[in-house]
């Protein structure tokens, strides 16, 4: 289930409790069957859940849902695919597993839309431009092109849907994910030539003409990036600067209640998150819940976090964990740091970005591998040992590798405040933290600091 909250589903909300979807998978026994939707819309608001599939083949998904339609993501392995969900109405789902992949056939109510939603979650999966495993990526301009022939695929296909309404609904999202994942694919080719994508002339271009306030917007994370780009502070320490200059835009432009509370949710995470929390931490917390408002449970997660960033602090002692070996013995993450400085990457194989960052990671052991005062540690939060095993199995890492208990995930995670990965923490040689959110191996400033803490 971890592959599909990666998905960035674009859907309506709807209350439901109907036998919804039925659903029917020939020739793949034993497959993982999950689902994903978003009830308001907020691509990074979801509901998600495993799906049981009988003997047979057979399965239902009844999500609880809350207006008149949804548009509700499917996972078949790791394989995406989608459909148009209705009060009271029931879809008929066929799936058969074939040597090229799976044929998919659909029957019972909005038949036209069903086979629309699907094409139109497929093109769009964020997965199908990037890939959690290094070596399988593609060039950014090859994506591009994937992304324009899907596109083409995806409009040609709006003129099977019935409904005037619908397919003008339809045709709006579909150019609105275009040109959000047109605006992704910038982002990654500035990560990768490490240049400043806000520079770039056609980020530019695709920003121009976006309603931060327009549910089409919202529902295609436009809404996100438009709001965004006008804080001009930059992100970096605490991030304090940034999330109150973003504050005051939200005040200033923001005028729909669910674009605002989506943005209280990026506010939290770019200061618990992405931030060192070198701040006042209690201070921005109590100021942050107030500007809140009626989202202010949105921050209650963090009140948690908040406590762990204070105990995090440079020069605390470093939380202890027991961690697992590859042959499944325990140890003590305390016994390992040996009077080094440690550089932990926490991790799972399941993250694109956690993975991105291990050809990074492999140069940075490389460069320092003479030098005996640094050592580098990964930690898996991964649920599947058996692909964490498989991974180290193809990579072959030259340094440690644990893994986490899901329970000893859990305070791990609490201890450190860690509320996303990657992850990155670096402990010195007296067992004290130097950074519980230190800089990712592709950061220039990581080799600096080595050097300069190594000395």
């Amino acid at each position: 289930m971890k592959r599909i909250v990666l998905a960035v589903l674009i859907s309506m909300p709807i209350l439901s409790h109907a036998q919804l979807l039925k659903g029917f998978i020939q020739g793949a026994k034993g497959v993982e069957v999950g689902y994903l939707y978003s009830p308001t819309g907020d691509p990074m608001e979801n509901v998600e859940g495993n799906v049981t599939v009988a003997a047979n083949g057979s399965f239902t998904i009844n999500p609880s849902i809350s207006t008149n339609w949804q548009d509700v993501s499917i996972l078949i392995g790791d394989n995406l695919f989608g459909v148009h969900l209705v009060k009271g109405k029931t879809v008929q789902m066929f799936i058969k597993k074939t040597p090229k992949g799976y044929d998919i056939k659909f029957a019972g109510n909005d038949v036209d839309l069903n086979y629309f939603v699907n094409r139109n979650i497929q093109a769009f999966d964020m997965m199908k431009y990037s890939s959690s495993d290094p070596s399988e990526l593609k060039p950014n301009a090859a994506y591009r092109s994937l992304l324009d022939s899907e596109y083409k695929k995806t409009v040609g296909m709006l003129k099977t849907i019935k409904n005037k309404d619908m397919r003008d609904y339809y045709a709006k999202l579909t150019d609105a994910q275009h040109r959000w994942m047109k605006i992704r694919l910038v982002m990654d080719k500035a990560f990768d030539d490490k240049t400043d994508y806000k520079q770039d002339a056609e980020y530019q271009d695709l920003l121009k003409g976006i309603d931060i306030n327009d549910d089409i917007s919202f529902r295609s994370a436009l809404s996100i990036t438009a709001t965004l780009d006008q804080v001009k502070s930059e992100l970096k320490g605490s991030n304090e600067a940034f999330c109150y200059e973003l504050m005051k835009v939200i005040d200033e432009k923001v005028t729909n209640p669910k674009v605002r509370r989506l943005m209280v949710r990026i506010l939290c995470a770019d200061y618990f998150s992405y931030g060192d929390c070198s701040g006042d931490i209690k201070s921005f917390l109590s100021k942050v819940e107030s500007f809140a408002g009626k989202d202010s449970d949105l921050v209650e997660p963090y009140k948690q976090i908040a406590l762990s960033k204070e105990k995090t602090k440079s020069g605390a002692i470093a939380p202890d964990i027991t961690l697992n070996t590859v042959d499944g013995k325990q140890i003590q993450l305390k016994s390992l740091l040996n009077g080094k400085l440690t550089y932990i990457d926490v991790w799972a194989t399941w993250c694109g970005p956690c993975c991105k960052e291990i050809p990074h990671l492999e140069k940075l052991v490389e460069k320092f591998k003479e030098n005996d005062k640094i050592q580098f540690i990964s930690i898996s939060t991964d649920e599947n040992v058996d692909s964490w095993k498989a991974k180290l199995t193809k990579d072959k890492p030259q340094w440690a590798q644990y893994i986490l208990t899901p329970e000893n995930n859990k305070k791990f995670c609490d201890d450190w405040g860690i509320t996303g990965i990657p992850r990155f923490i670096m402990i010195d040689s007296k067992g004290q933290i130097f950074s519980a959110n230190a800089s990712r191996p592709s950061d220039e400033k990581t080799a600096e600091t080595i050097v300069e803490q190594t000395k």
